[in-house]
């Protein structure tokens, strides 16, 4: 039996072929969707329908009746057009995109006009909105005809989803008939597919789930997509048990680090999109060093990152930030309070370090923060203005400019540029509780939230003289969030201002300078260290904190230092690396598993533990003081990192390496004393090294002759131990 597909009406057809696969049982249901979707959109088409109609106004009507019949088919076919924008659009969108135009194409007083009229529009949307759900959630609960409540299901489904989102409505829309009609096929089916996601190897469900991401996310979102799936990857693995983690990385194992680089990179080659392939590529890259590194720990560390904070409290990752706010158009992301981490960080707790970044012509809303403020340029130009009581100020920003900002000041930010993104890397000093930093939005409405709606409206009123119902409109419209986009018009208003030079007097806000302007502090052929200090820059004075910024060349690493007073806020603004780090704290802690009476021993040997880990683009490493450290760029690029420095006045960095190392001025009696050396070879091989602060880094092509000295090597490895 088969229904005819042509001189039907539409909705025949469906109830025809609807009872078919009710009849003959399930092996049908493919059919069935493709008919379906085949004659909703046939039902959904207004030109096919506006092209019918005229066709039959030209077979029926004559003289004037067929004009006006045609006249109706017009009226008709833009009535659906209209009904079909909307279901594609949500109210919001549209009364943002309406009151855009008002701003964009009109004048002031008749824009004013044409928004209180998009406003009308919106509330009338919303309640009708309210009515449709209120009467399908009644419908739900009345005696309807099931294969109705179906057909109107799978009707909604074409209407108010995207192409590749129609079949799974649909899918839900016949799950729930067969469920009414106490059908449990349905039922059965979904637990069968559940039950076959779950034997999945997580390996495979980690490469869908990449590859979503390299789909449906754009280019600066595809990392911290990617870095979810590894976190859900790593959680499943512990959940199916360490014996078949065990059985999965030993067949892995086999196979060459080299050969699984390859694949990787392959697999991004065509997985990913041109912006995304760099950041995949460097996940590769980490994988392989990671595996051919020698003495590396089986991996529990790497996959656990609970364990791995216990392990080495130093290192944020990025995508291990706190969010408190993200749109389109921009977002803010924050380091976890230090304290909550460790409580090695008590010195520091009063400091919070966060990310904001800005899409291109974005504008985030005025708000002030209840914290001194320090704001470093790490990518793109934008604008920031501040206002205070009886004073704005307008300043350009460019890449390595250097901002401090007053605690209460008013301040927006501006992304003038029309491609790149601006990227702010934050310090925040809180004034009130430790850590506690937080904005407060003036500006705003819904979202951001303006502070102004806290106050009651017998207050607002009298405070701004105002009615209530305009003041109501005034903190109620905003709800795109704390950035949103700006039109070219309104940029190049503020850039204007911006401009303009400004006379700083006696107590006034000084504007940013340029970290990278003056001579490096310290430098070779293989890196620079540039630093803006609080004894050179007095911006920087009262707050007792210096803003660093270090370049290491493509394979070179620092030599060992240490900070003699300051702790160090890293992070890192470009390429890749890694680190190694000596810490007295660690190891006490773990001799301190012990019984509690070796404590009194314990202090008097002390062990350093050696702190180790990858760096990635924005990523946070606390350095403390006294804590000798090395970094080495890996991958294919320099390495590029900004530091804020608490703490800073009178701090320098002692080298233990090198040709400036510090033991140059150490007595040779001491050194022979120190090292149970004769001094004359202590001193060698303090020397051996010609080059200051920056060399090549391990793996990279050593100087002639060096081969051939392997015991001086032996003798540097047992006195710098605690550092390589």
């Amino acid at each position: 039996m088969q229904c005819k597909a042509q001189g039907e009406p539409p909705e025949q057809q469906f109830l025809c072929q609807k009872s078919c696969i009710l009849r003959y049982g399930s092996e049908e249901k493919e059919t069935l969707k493709e008919l379906i979707e085949g004659i909703l959109t046939k039902q959904r088409d207004p030109q096919e329908k506006l092209r019918e109609c005229q066709q039959r106004c030209e077979r029926q009507q004559k003289g004037q009746q067929k004009q006006s019949c045609k006249q109706r088919c017009e009226q008709e076919y833009k009535r659906e057009q209209e009904q079909q924008g909307k279901g594609k659009r949500d109210p919001e969108q549209r009364h943002r995109e309406c009151v855009q135009r008002c701003w964009t194409h009109e004048r002031a007083e008749k824009a004013a006009l044409c928004q209180d009229r998009c406003d009308q529009e919106f509330e009338r949307e919303k309640k009708q909105h309210r009515g449709e759900e209120e009467t399908r959630d009644e419908n739900k609960g009345r005696g309807k005809d099931p294969e109705e409540r179906l057909r109107e299901c799978i009707q909604r489904c074409a209407t108010s989803t995207r192409a590749g989102d129609f079949t799974p409505c649909a899918r839900r829309c016949d799950q729930e008939y067969r469920g009414e009609k106490g059908q449990h096929g349905g039922q059965e089916e979904t637990g069968d597919e559940n039950q076959g996601r779950g034997k999945r190897d997580p390996e495979q469900k980690f490469k869908e789930c990449i590859q979503w991401c390299g789909t449906h996310t754009r280019a600066g979102d595809f990392r911290p997509c990617a870095d979810s799936c590894r976190q859900e990857r790593e959680k499943e693995q512990q959940q199916h048990g360490q014996e078949e983690t065990g059985d999965e990385n030993q067949g892995r194992g086999k196979r060459d680090p080299e050969q699984k680089f390859k694949e990787c990179i392959q697999w991004c080659g065509t997985h990913t999109r041109a912006g995304d392939f760099r950041p995949c590529a460097d996940s590769c890259r980490r994988e392989r060093e990671k595996e051919q590194r020698p003495g590396q720990d089986s991996g529990e560390e790497d996959s656990n990152p609970q364990k791995r904070e216990e392990n080495n409290p130093y290192l944020f990752e990025s995508q291990r930030f706190r969010s408190p706010f993200r749109t389109g158009q921009g977002h803010l992301r924050i380091v976890e309070k230090f304290t909550q981490r460790s409580e090695l960080f008590r010195g520091i707790e009063k400091y919070r370090v966060a990310v904001l970044e800005f899409e291109p012509q974005s504008f985030m809303v005025p708000n002030h923060c209840d914290g001194e403020t320090i704001y470093v340029v790490a990518r793109g130009q934008g604008i920031i203005s501040i206002a205070e009581q009886d004073a704005k100020y307008y300043f350009t920003l460019e890449k390595a400019h250097v901002m401090r900002v007053p605690a209460g000041a008013t301040i927006y930010f501006v992304n003038r540029d029309k491609n790149e993104k601006l990227v702010v890397y934050v310090l925040v000093k809180s004034i009130d509780a430790p850590g506690q930093a937080q904005e407060y939005f003036s500006g705003g409405g819904q979202n951001p939230e303006s502070f102004y709606r806290a106050f009651s409206s017998d207050i607002l009123e009298k405070a701004f003289n105002t009615r209530r119902d305009r003041l109501e409109k005034l903190f109620g419209q905003q709800s795109q969030g704390p950035v949103i986009k700006a039109s070219e018009e309104q940029i190049r208003a503020i850039s204007r201002f911006a401009s303009l030079p400004t006379k700083h007097g006696i107590g006034e806000i000084r504007g940013p300078f340029n970290l990278l302007q003056g001579s490096p502090l310290f430098e070779s052929r293989f890196g620079q260290f540039f630093e803006a200090s609080p004894e050179n820059f007095e911006q920087l004075r009262d707050l007792d904190v210096a803003v660093g910024y270090m370049n290491i060349n493509q394979g070179g690493m620092v030599l060992p230092y240490y900070n003699t007073k300051s702790t160090r806020l890293v992070m890192v603004l470009e390429g890749n690396g890694r680190f190694e780090m000596a810490c007295p704290h660690l190891g006490s802690q773990k001799q301190g598993q012990g019984s509690r009476g070796e404590e009194q021993e314990q202090d008097a040997n002390v062990h350093y533990q050696k702190v180790r880990g990858n760096l990635n683009v924005g990523d946070l490493l606390v350095v403390p003081a006294s804590h000798p450290i090395t970094f080495i760029a890996t991958g294919g690029s320099n390495l590029r990192m900004v530091g804020f420095g608490i703490n800073a006045q009178n701090n320098k960095k002692s080298f233990l390496a090198g040709k400036q190392n510090i033991w140059r001025n150490v007595d040779r009696e001491a050194k022979e004393l120190s090292f149970n050396m004769p001094g004359r070879e202590v001193e060698e091989i303090f020397q051996k090294q010609d080059q200051s602060y920056f060399v090549t880094g391990p793996g990279q092509q050593r100087e002639k002759g060096e081969q051939g000295k392997r015991g001086q090597e032996l003798n540097l490895s047992s006195i710098l131990d605690f550092v390589f």
